[in-house]
């Protein structure tokens, strides 16, 4: 099947489902199935296109970028944290979740354009060397001394689109996270304990329980909200 009923697109889309009956399915890419095709981005959420035509257009000029690399393809799937900037426009915007677990943009400033939050899904060594695998799909080698200090659902602040590391952002006590799953997703958040699968969080002053899949660790001086 390669076309998507409005109706029946996943609940990350923030369309209105009514407005049509199709919309544009996503093709396989870096993310899960937490991402919404380009099209549906630039003409439903950030309103820049009123049909795909229009987005098709934008993109052939080479006027969009999803983490500093020119995309072409309306159907290229955009997710969490990734980067999206419209020089022609002087915006930059970084993918996050709303409070209900929809797929929203929220305008950084132009500076932070290149920096980029990933989280560390897996790690094996290869030789001489760690391969850091991410929720992005990118696959990130160091040094054998360096890599032993990395650990899965830890963060990482990378350069886009050169990858290279700027900060490690480990999953320990008093750590900045986003909240990524559950009632509640799309708050920024403390981490205050760590029991193992289970972790306890800080949310507006008030102790939350949560999962450790569901807190992906932040830096604090990046705009996530």
């Amino acid at each position: 099947m390669t076309s998507q009923k409005r109706i029946s697109a996943p609940r990350t889309y923030n369309i209105k489902r009514k407005q049509s009956t199709w919309v544009t399915r996503v093709n396989p890419g870096p993310h899960d199935k937490n991402a919404l095709p380009l099209n549906v981005l630039l003409r439903d959420i950030l309103k820049i296109a009123r049909n795909a035509k229009e987005v098709k257009r934008i993109l052939n000029k080479s006027k969009v970028l999803i983490d500093g690399k020119v995309r072409k393809n309306p159907k290229f799937p955009v997710g969490l944290m990734d980067i999206i900037s419209i020089p022609s426009l002087k915006k930059c915007y970084r993918i996050t979740y709303d409070s209900i677990g929809r797929l929203k943009c929220v305008l950084i400033p132009n500076k932070q354009a290149e920096l980029k939050i990933v989280r560390i899904k897996g790690k094996s060594r290869k030789g001489k060397a760690y391969h850091l695998t991410t929720n992005d799909g990118r696959s990130i080698i160091v040094k054998l001394s360096e890599g032993k200090k990395y650990s899965t659902h830890d963060s990482l602040l990378i350069k886009v689109p050169s990858q290279e590391i700027i900060k490690h952002l480990p999953f320990i006590k008093n750590a900045h996270s986003l909240i990524i799953g559950g009632k509640h997703v799309g708050m920024t958040a403390v981490l205050k304990e760590i029991n193992g699968h289970n972790v306890v969080v800080i949310i507006n002053k008030e102790e939350c329980r949560t999962i450790r899949d569901y807190v992906f660790i932040i830096d604090e001086g990046v705009k996530v909200e």
